[in-house]
């Protein structure tokens, strides 16, 4: 694992390239301290954990006049040692204040690591891979978004999902969904092709779908995404009780739906495929307060289990990832009402009673959750076992923009990472 990245080491390192942008005669790049204002707590506690945990930044907004400047929701997968992030490039979170959408707004940006998060690709928008056709089907604005962004465009036509998900298949493709519809690399994010049907709304008679960020290569189903129903253009954010099973026979190309009613309006669930068992995570937005489990079993009502996850407001889309050296299923979890992102874990054998052990803090901002501060959304982590650590994105900086992408590195030893962090509460 390489060496910490202090805060003051990352200023200077802000300074570098803002002189290597001048020199290039490019926009200059944001300080990103700005975006991602550590209280002093975190930075005491970046710089008593060096060597364990790390942050860097992923993708920043250039100062382009674009009001596209909120850098959002990232979500990756790997592939061998190559990491691919995907997330948005919108106005904002907020729509109050937030700006218009231009040509520069996308749900499809991607970027890819070959070195552990240390260097980044060019970013790639996968709209580029698109047809003309399908690129602005029914508006700029993507369909889920036309009654956030472009509320007098009541247009039918576009792709039914929201958010989206990515994972790496087991012939080590990588699939990708967004409001764009459904993407494939097959050479570790380097080139992408586009499936011009799937999702599209002459090929699709559903509501739309709001996702889960990790996509499943099942061994006896096949590719799987999980999620809940959203909508139409003009019924933007309808809850609804079901739980949305999408399921692909051919690599990504088309989806067959399967719909099960679980008793409470589930979102964004998170999956995990552990021993042949698909466990998930998922927020209930009944009051926006508590993550709930479900035990996925194919053509059955998923099994609800109650948990203690709960927050007095806020809740955020979670990671779930099995991890290696400790041998227990971990969470990455924020706690948006106080600007906080924390890691959970439970032993397996302990799934069915839903009782989470809180490990450590591993980051805390300042400002007030979507009135001055915006972020994290820690979903779709990936473990790097070889190199014994986590890799965690995340997003932060104002709701309104701007807002830019993260890396925080941890090791997976989380006793050690857990007693560190302990000591630095004593200091």
């Amino acid at each position: 694992m390489t060496r910490l990245t202090t805060v003051t080491t990352l200023m200077m390192s802000v300074l570098l390239t803002l002189a290597a942008s001048l020199s290039a005669q490019e926009a200059p790049a944001p300080d990103y301290t700005a975006m991602l204002p550590l209280t002093k707590d975190a930075q005491a506690r970046l710089q008593q954990a060096e060597g364990l945990l790390e942050l860097s930044p992923v993708h920043l907004p250039e100062d382009n006049g674009s009001d596209c400047n909120h850098y959002g929701w990232p979500i990756a997968t790997m592939v061998d040692d190559t990491i691919v992030v995907m997330h948005r490039r919108i106005p904002g979170h907020n729509r109050k204040g937030a700006g218009a959408p231009d040509e520069s707004m996308s749900y499809g940006m991607v970027l890819r690591s070959e070195d552990g998060g240390q260097t980044w690709s060019k970013p790639y928008d996968l709209r580029d891979c698109m047809s003309a056709e399908n690129r602005e089907r029914g508006g700029l604005v993507p369909l889920s978004h036309r009654m956030k962004f472009d509320p007098g465009n009541r247009s039918p036509k576009g792709f039914k999902i929201h958010l989206h998900s990515i994972g790496t298949t087991r012939d080590g493709g990588v699939v990708a969904i967004n409001n764009h519809g459904a993407f494939r690399s097959d050479d570790a994010g380097k080139t992408w092709k586009h499936f011009p049907t799937a999702f599209r709304e002459d090929h699709f008679p559903h509501q739309m779908v709001n996702l889960g960020p990790r996509l499943i290569d099942h061994p006896d189903h096949g590719l799987l995404a999980f999620g809940n129903w959203f909508g139409e253009v003009d019924t933007y954010h309808t809850l609804s009780n079901s739980f949305v099973t999408l399921a692909s026979p051919d690599g990504g190309a088309s989806w067959k739906v399967d719909d099960r009613e679980v008793g409470f309006p589930q979102y964004e669930p998170a999956a995990l495929l552990w021993n042949e068992k698909l466990l998930l995570v998922t927020r209930d937005q009944t009051k926006v307060n508590q993550h709930k489990q479900l035990a996925w079993h194919h053509g059955q009502t998923p099994e609800v289990i109650e948990t203690n996850l709960q927050n007095p407001r806020g809740i955020d889309t979670v990671d779930l990832s099995f991890n290696p050296v400790t041998k227990r299923i971990e969470m990455i979890r924020s706690e948006r009402y106080h600007m906080e992102l924390w890691l959970w874990s439970i032993d397996p054998q302990d799934w069915d009673k839903g009782v989470w052990r809180r490990e450590c803090r591993l980051l805390a901002t300042q400002g007030d959750f979507y009135s001055t501060a915006d972020g994290f959304h820690p979903a779709g982590a990936v473990i790097d076992a070889q190199r014994g650590v986590q890799h965690i994105y995340f997003y932060c900086g104002h709701p309104n923009g701007p807002a830019g992408v993260f890396q925080m590195t941890r090791t997976l030893d989380t006793p050690k990472l857990k007693a560190i962090l302990a000591d630095a509460d004593q200091e």
